[in-house]
């Protein structure tokens, strides 16, 4: 073998042992691994959101709240959160809303929480766009791009989600994975650290 191929296996070898651990980790916490076909992105891509994930997620950096009073994701735990990366200028970010709509419904009573965080740009039309689209579920305006830049998101509607524990589980989930993920998260036990303080 020459030594770039040694090196792109030894590349693969350690990214198969990391998936390996990552899933026994999550079966011994009692949390579902994540099927790798609900990922969207890259390889290069969703190397940069797998280091996201497992973790504590970024703090929502964002202003102009409708639909609920500001809420920090500390105060959310013991939910699932559901967070809809959009834009007011993104055509199939409006499409989604009855959708989104529809699952906030379906599934709050369960301990669902879905937050829209609207793009800096074109976040002045967001309060309008809200009331026009019939947006039932909280959203808020991303200060100055930041919560987008730490959450790497890089195409609207992103979809990340938040487990009960206050763990960041899944960044850039497939749309049509979406309610999947939802009834998987939402079936896990809440962890003993986890509340229910926000309803």
């Amino acid at each position: 073998m020459t030594r770039r191929t040694t090196a792109a296996v030894s590349s693969l070898v350690l990214f198969a042992l990391s998936c390996v651990c990552g899933t026994l980790l999550a079966a011994a916490a009692g949390k579902q691994a994540i099927p790798a076909d609900w990922l969207e992105g890259t390889a290069d891509k969703r190397r940069e959101l797998d280091a996201l994930q497992g973790k504590p997620p970024p703090a929502l950096q964002t202003t102009d709240w409708v639909n609920r009073e500001p809420v920090t994701l500390d105060q959310l735990k013991g939910k699932v959160v559901l967070l809809d990366f959009w834009a007011t200028w993104c055509g199939p970010c409006i499409n989604a809303i009855p959708h989104t709509n529809e699952l906030q419904a379906k599934y709050k009573d369960q301990g669902l929480v879905i937050i829209g965080v609207c793009h800096t740009e074109g976040s002045e039309k967001m309060a309008q766009t809200v009331s026009d689209k019939k947006i039932e579920y909280p959203v808020a305006a991303d200060v100055g791009k930041k919560t987008i830049m730490a959450y790497k998101v890089s195409g609207y509607p992103d979809y990340y989600f938040i487990d009960r524990a206050g763990t960041l589980r899944i960044a850039d989930c497939k749309n049509g994975s979406v309610e999947d993920a939802i009834k998987a998260l939402l079936a896990e036990q809440v962890t003993a650290g986890a509340t229910a303080s926000a309803r």
